[in-house]
């Protein structure tokens, strides 16, 4: 999967604190929550991600609660949310394996932002 922009713009939505940070070859627009980063260890964050497909008839948005170790360069979601353009969403709790991130996949630059942000937390 290809990335053509990565970008740290700040747009308001709901009440989280959304960053948007890169966008794919297909359109879709990548954010995180800034205010929801959660250090669960030293190497371990826990975070939501927005997605935004471009050209869905019917998925306004998805939401993913997820987990990474940065060490491990291992991501893995712990809860996905599918909302609607009618207004209706669908959730699924499974906490799926981490699995391990390479420089080919898009979660490569969600992990790269997400584990340089911690860096630089006090």
């Amino acid at each position: 999967m290809s990335f053509l922009a990565f970008l740290f713009v700040s747009t308001p939505s709901d009440a989280e604190d959304w960053l948007y940070f890169i966008e794919n070859n297909e359109g879709d627009k990548f954010y995180i929550d800034v205010d929801s980063i959660q250090q669960l260890s030293p190497q371990q964050l826990r975070l939501k991600q927005k997605i935004e497909p471009w050209n869905s008839p019917d998925v306004l948005s998805l939401g993913s609660d997820l987990e990474i170790d940065c060490d491990g360069r291992r991501i893995r979601s712990l809860s996905d949310t599918t909302f609607f353009k009618d207004g209706k969403a669908i959730t699924s709790n499974e906490k799926n394996q981490f699995h391990t991130v390479t420089v080919h996949d898009l979660e490569e630059s969600l992990m790269e932002l997400v584990c340089s942000l911690k860096k630089t937390a006090p």
